[in-house]
């Protein structure tokens, strides 16, 4: 009876990868990209599976190594195809494949973003269509440009601060940049979209980054362990465990924001009902406390979702942008004239012309 069952089961799993198999092999012909092997069930991702226990960063350093050699290697084509076993990771080379896809209504999202619902929640990132329409449509107002302008003396104020911190650092000989870029982003994302500063929070914000970073890092290397792609296996792990760890960090730190919002919008509800423009947790404590569409836990969700998506995302690209000018002295030049032309020794706070008419420096960073 068990041998019966054995080969039942043998039976059953070989049909399954002759399937996977049958399926990625016809749409492997579909695009550029090295092609699996008809029975390789790992594919591409064996690449991505070496370690070296004495770097802890050589998975990232690897995974560069492996994009970067893939990238050359089909860089005449438009874009090519990964393969994570029987999963197709599409990476887009050219602009014009850019181009074609933003002119597509893709707005369905893959399992791998069904991952971040463990650590966000069910936020405008990895919400369902049914889900994020009508939760975009109501965040939409928050990003109106007037409210926007009104953001300038907070993005004044944290940009004074990391100047003066930049004007200390000269003194050494090197600066670890991304740590302080990632602060500066989250004070400014606290400050603009919730109207709390990270110190009233009664949070470390360091502590906070350090856990962001980590559960971004941890989505990417999940991709890479198809053992702990089913969420009860990924709990179960250590590195699962640590995981949910760091997330209850992020959400005690969103509840903190809320809740002293929450208590704010209670004293101060006639002066908040007389502003046209609201911000993002006003809007959505308005949305919770007079209407009933959204929960607290609604509210969280999206918060998490800021506080973690938002502020990474632009501190990234500020330290790629800070690295390709250092990179390139002749860009850094041209840059240094601009704002000199702009500014010369005026140290006034920046306004909206003066970002206007800074078009060389617009440029660069639209490029990065």
């Amino acid at each position: 009876m068990f041998l019966i069952l054995t080969f039942f089961i043998f039976i059953c799993i070989f049909m399954v990868i002759l399937r996977l198999s049958l399926w990625r092999n016809k749409y492997s012909q579909l695009m550029p990209g090295k092609k699996p092997r008809f029975f390789d069930v790992l594919g591409d991702t064996k690449d991505f599976l070496i370690y070296d226990t004495s770097n802890k960063y050589f998975w990232q350093m690897n995974f560069v190594d492996v994009m970067r050699r893939r990238t050359v290697e089909f860089g005449k084509q438009q874009l090519f195809c990964l393969w994570l076993t029987f999963l197709p990771i599409v990476c887009i080379v050219r602009y014009r494949a850019v181009k074609e896809l933003m002119e597509k209504k893709i707005i369905e999202k893959n399992f791998f973003y069904k991952w971040m619902e463990l650590t966000v929640g069910s936020g405008l990132i990895t919400s369902e269509v049914s889900k994020w329409k009508p939760r975009r449509k109501l965040l939409t107002p928050c990003f109106h440009s007037n409210i926007l302008r009104g953001y300038f003396p907070i993005f004044n104020e944290y940009s004074q601060k990391f100047v003066d911190f930049l004007q200390a650092e000269t003194k050494k000989e090197f600066t670890y940049i991304e740590t302080p870029v990632t602060l500066l982003t989250l004070d400014i994302i606290c400050e603009t979209m919730f109207g709390v500063r990270t110190e009233e929070s009664g949070s470390d914000s360091s502590q906070l980054v350090k856990s962001i970073r980590w559960i971004n890092e941890m989505h990417v290397l999940r991709l890479f362990k198809p053992y702990i792609w089913p969420d009860f296996l990924f709990k179960l792990s250590k590195d699962g465990k640590e995981t949910i760890q760091h997330a209850q960090k992020i959400h005690d730190f969103t509840r903190n924001i809320i809740q002293q919002k929450k208590s704010r919008y209670l004293k101060d509800q006639k002066h908040h009902d007389s502003e046209k423009h609201k911000a993002l947790l006003d809007l959505l404590l308005e949305k919770h406390m007079e209407t009933g569409e959204l929960s607290e836990e609604d509210i969280r969700e999206e918060v998490d979702t800021f506080a973690s998506a938002g502020h990474e995302t632009v501190s990234i690209s500020i330290v790629w942008a800070l690295y390709l000018i250092g990179l390139h002295s002749e860009v850094q030049m041209k840059i240094h004239e601009e704002l000199d032309t702009v500014f010369g020794e005026d140290t006034r706070p920046v306004t909206e012309k003066d970002l206007n008419d800074l078009q060389y420096l617009d440029c660069v960073l639209k490029v990065n």
